[in-house]
């Protein structure tokens, strides 16, 4: 790419990230809600738990105190939470500490600017790449993908970006680290080819393994539903003997757990301890919300397809199946707390390219299914989502993956 094209991109780039800022803060003292003690920001809501507990941690002060939750809830709320409301409690493991320490120096109302500003610009990213990829590069079936992306994705993504969720972090790093993955040398995968064909010099054969290492530690900054696929993923590194993905994964891992261990000691007890209670809401939401044997039904369906996908990626070494299936299993069976976590299942179908027709439609019902809750009475409409989104998901995943060895006809020759 020439140089004058290279300057071109950097500087839209860098406009629309600092749009997406400023639109941010704009909105900072604008959005407000009902809090317990008088108004509160809904922008940024979620993100000031890790920003008073990344301070606490430069203080020695463990995110997990009640010293701390209490500085949590004044920054939040201007106080105590009302009973049987959300407590505001730190969640996360402390190896954040590390990461977000730079973003932490900065005053409350920039620092929720630009974080928030910044998973707006990245989730714009993840979507249109997704896109680029089921479009396969064709500007109409591009256009459709980015539509259906945008729409499907609007009920989570507006509340977690605004609320500075954490977990779309989470979300963009276990993309790229899949993708960095499909680039590697011989990861042609059934009907799904790698993205890169082109064979890279064994540094950057090297590089990339690391990189994509250390976006698996990324992906688990809230080890709630990526956990799962991010576990899958190390399994296939170990059968695979992919050691530089395990270096990558082991060293930054470890990097951070030291510097979280430097700033205030053993923290997991603490953490361990907090994890035990769940504040109100269930761990298992699923499972948890339907009745024997529904509940058992519903965990031996994607057991089953975790099962199947990895006797059969055992068989044919079919990478992105097996990939799939840990995400599509940790969708429906993992802890979550919150439903916008569900939009990981975006990621099902992220490797494929041309999709046959059933596996697009499939796609584009599981993408369209959130705004199905409107057809449902209130008090079921949650519980209706977190069941139904991973079945959904499951069709997809079926059509994409069962005719296993068949050439699938794209989609964009209907």
């Amino acid at each position: 790419m020439p140089k004058r094209k290279i300057a071109l991109l950097i500087l839209v780039e860098a406009g629309l990230w600092v749009a997406c800022i400023l639109a941010m803060a704009w909105l900072y003292d604008r959005w407000l809600i009902a809090g317990p003690n008088g108004p509160i920001h809904w922008i940024g809501m979620d993100s000031v738990l890790f920003w008073v507990a990344a301070r606490a941690m430069l203080a020695g002060q463990s995110p997990y105190s009640a010293a701390t939750v209490h500085l949590i809830q004044a920054a939040v709320m201007g106080g105590p939470p009302q009973p049987g409301g959300d407590p505001m409690l730190f969640v996360y493991p402390a190896w954040i500490f590390l990461l977000i320490t730079p973003w932490v120096l900065l005053p409350l109302k920039s620092a929720i600017a630009v974080w928030t500003g910044s998973l707006l610009f990245g989730m714009l990213h993840l979507l249109g790449s997704l896109a680029i990829r089921w479009g396969g590069r064709r500007a109409g079936l591009t256009s459709l993908w980015g539509l259906l992306l945008a729409l499907g994705s609007l009920p989570f993504v507006a509340i977690a970006v605004t609320k500075g969720q954490i977990s779309l972090v989470c979300l963009g790093s276990l993309f790229l680290a899949i993708r960095l993955i499909a680039g590697l040398p011989g990861q042609a995968a059934g009907a799904l080819p790698p993205a890169d064909p082109t064979p890279a010099r064994p540094w950057k054969t090297t590089l990339r393994a690391i990189l994509a290492g250390v976006f698996l530690v990324l992906a688990v900054l809230k080890p709630t539903l990526p956990a799962l696929a991010v576990a899958g993923v190390l399994l296939w590194a170990v059968i695979e003997r992919k050691g530089w993905i395990i270096a990558g994964f082991a060293a930054c891992l470890a990097l951070l757990y030291l510097a979280s261990w430097l700033a205030i000691g053993n923290w997991l007890p603490d953490y361990l301890s907090l994890l035990s209670s769940t504040g109100g809401a269930p761990i298992l939401w699923s499972l948890a919300m339907l009745a024997w044997p529904w509940n058992a039904l519903y965990a031996a369906l994607f057991g089953g397809i975790g099962i199947s996908a990895f006797i059969l990626f055992l068989r044919k070494r079919d990478r992105a199946q097996w990939f799939s299936a840990a995400i599509l299993v940790g969708l429906a069976l993992f802890p979550m707390r919150w439903v916008y976590d569900l939009l990981l299942g975006i990621l099902v179908p992220a490797e494929a390219r041309q999709m046959s027709r059933p596996a697009a439609i499939c796609t584009a019902i599981a993408l369209l299914a959130p705004w199905g809750l409107a057809l449902f009475p209130e008090p079921v409409r949650w519980p209706a989502l977190v069941i139904g989104l991973p079945l959904a998901w499951a069709a997809a995943w079926l059509a994409l993956f069962a005719p296993i060895g068949s050439r699938p006809r794209p989609f964009f020759a209907l």
